[in-house]
């Protein structure tokens, strides 16, 4: 039906445009049993599109290195054994898959096999008995022998066929050839689809990418009717790829969290170094599919001939290095915390750790402790869910003095210059921890989106000092006099730059506050800190909002519903 060189030179450019526009993601996670990931399928798998942003995806979500991933779509195939008459302008039959799948199955020993057959199968011509049994029966046979090997199997509905950008190159119904496409094949698709559905019934897996195509371009169409996804009404352009691999993903993770990423790139700016992970994945996967499909071989003229596959898996390995050094988003330790992954390292000689979410949210937003990282923390756990990043610098006995505050300084350059985190950090100061996160945003303040406050030390004159009615801690009121440089006590009182001093900054940068308190504290209280606080950011013109709990004291810390505090910062993560 399609010229064999109109073919190839559709694929290129679909080829081509991965390095320029990527348009797909991947699941969330596989088995620790799946060492091997198969992809069959026509051209559309063939182009290399969903194949390689799976693997980015399970690359971003997994610190295996040793899951391999094996594109072998090939051009043309079919799984019924159909071909038109005159295919590729009469140079070559199409491909049956049957004629290579054993050889498949021995070379790649897949534990898991996404499959997508359908498009060619029908061979554009409208529906027939007869077909339709040929594409089942296909169906059914190469499930048995993926089954049959140990693999599992993901089948995947045909994509779309768009008659409407070749409106003019289809012929009607009733005709006994069709030299070109049938103007309603994709009605025959739907059967196909259909049929595939309603296997799930008997336990296949079985992802509808079909019906997802055909929603989208119903909706698109409502306000463009020349709309299309594809512009020779087969071969789908990114964003038909980018269709496919919603599908895929939310079918694999059983959530619609995926439909938040509108493309590639979308998804890649949530990854460290995800650009170029992506291109040296895509790489690697053609690098081992071209050699692949030589070594077993295939009936389709006018592929490109692959490496010996020993050369190609040497190349391989090495890019694979590369990816691994790309894809690990900190330096040092890696351990997990609450299931997420959690990095240890050194930063202007001081400890450090980022627990990273598995997906990072737009912008890459992230909440920043002052002291006591791991009280209270189910607002960081809901935070990392919703991709957050939560980090700490151990510097416990500087009590935000300026040399704190360097440290800090260097800590957060680190993070948005090296790391790639967002340019504004959302602060968390419980008790201590005030002090650090106030004077730190009070020297930083157009690099703070808000500061949650719990019980906070706003003066130290009232903590540790005791100058008012809290109790004093002589210990800490001399790590204060001296982390600070002062001569004596008289110093630390004149001193102008408690955060009950120094709010100016933070309402001129319209830091939103949030202040957890409990109005029996006798350790820090609340009217010698948070109460001075919330009176003078008022009359700067500074939001600040207060939650008070009646006849608590300095502990417990937070809430016992900690929702104000998690939608409060992840609001806060939008300002501009």
């Amino acid at each position: 039906m399609f010229h064999a060189s109109r073919l190839r030179h559709l694929c290129a450019i679909v080829l081509l445009s991965l390095w320029t526009q990527a348009v797909i993601a991947a699941p969330e996670s596989f088995s620790p049993k799946i060492r091997r990931v198969l992809f069959l399928g026509d051209s559309i798998t063939h182009s290399g599109q969903y194949a390689a942003a799976m693997e980015v995806f399970y690359v971003a979500d997994s610190a295996d290195p040793s899951v391999e991933f094996f594109n072998l779509g090939l051009p043309s195939e079919t799984v019924s054994g159909l071909s038109e008459p005159g295919h590729a302008g009469g140079q070559f039959p199409r491909p049956d898959l049957h004629e290579r799948l054993d050889r498949v199955l021995a070379l790649t020993k897949p534990d898991l096999v996404f499959a997508s057959y359908g498009m060619n199968d029908g061979i554009y011509y409208p529906f027939s008995d007869e077909r339709f049994a040929r594409f089942q029966s296909g169906i059914n046979r190469l499930r048995e022998k993926v089954l049959k090997s140990g693999a599992t199997i993901v089948h995947l509905t045909p994509s779309a066929f768009d008659p409407l950008p070749i409106k003019s190159r289809t012929l009607p119904a009733g005709r006994d050839t069709y030299p070109q496409p049938f103007e309603g094949y994709d009605s025959v698709l739907g059967r196909y689809s259909e049929w595939l559905l309603a296997q799930r019934a008997l336990g296949w897996d079985v992802v509808d990418t079909h019906g997802a195509m055909n929603r989208f371009l119903a909706e698109r169409r409502k306000t463009d009717p020349q709309f299309t996804l594809a512009g020779d009404g087969v071969h789908i352009n990114d964003l038909g790829q980018w269709l496919i691999a919603r599908e895929v993903l939310q079918f694999l993770r059983g959530s619609a969290g995926i439909s938040q990423f509108q493309d590639l790139n979308a998804f890649l700016a949530t990854v460290t170094n995800g650009q170029e992970i992506h291109s040296l994945i895509q790489k690697r996967q053609s690098l081992l599919r071209d050699s692949m499909l030589t070594t077993a071989g295939h009936t389709r003229p006018g592929m490109s001939k692959g490496l010996p596959l020993e050369e190609a898996r040497q190349q391989a390995a090495r890019i694979g290095e590369q990816v691994q050094a790309l894809a690990k988003p900190f330096p040092g330790k890696r351990s997990q915390w609450n299931n997420f992954d959690r990095y240890d390292y050194v930063v202007d000689g001081k400890p450090v750790l980022v627990v990273v979410p598995r997906h990072s949210a737009v912008g890459k937003p992230w909440v920043w402790h002052g002291e006591f990282f791991g009280h209270k923390p189910a607002p960081d756990i809901a935070l990392l869910g919703r991709g957050f990043h939560v980090v700490y610098m151990n510097v416990p006995d500087m009590l935000g003095s300026p040399q704190a505050v360097r440290h800090w300084n260097a800590f957060y350059d680190d993070l948005t210059q090296q790391r790639g985190l967002g340019k504004k950090a959302a602060l968390v100061g419980l008790s201590r921890g005030g002090l650090y996160c106030f004077n730190w945003a009070a020297a930083n303040p157009t690099r703070v989106s808000c500061i949650y406050a719990d019980a906070a030390v706003c003066d130290f004159k009232s903590w540790p000092g005791g100058k008012g009615k809290g109790k004093a801690s002589a210990g800490d009121w001399q790590l204060v006099l001296k982390n600070f440089g002062f001569k004596n006590d008289a110093e630390a009182l004149a001193y102008g730059k408690n955060p009950i001093d120094n709010l100016a900054p933070l309402a001129t940068a319209q830091v939103p506050l949030l202040h957890v308190y409990g109005d029996a504290d006798e350790v820090v209280p609340w009217d010698e800190n948070t109460g001075i606080v919330a009176e003078r950011y008022r009359k700067l013109g500074g939001s600040i909002q207060l939650i008070a709990k009646p006849g608590v004291g300095h502990h417990p810390h937070g809430l016992e519903d900690s929702s104000p505090i998690v939608e409060f910062i992840a609001k806060a993560a939008t300002r501009p």
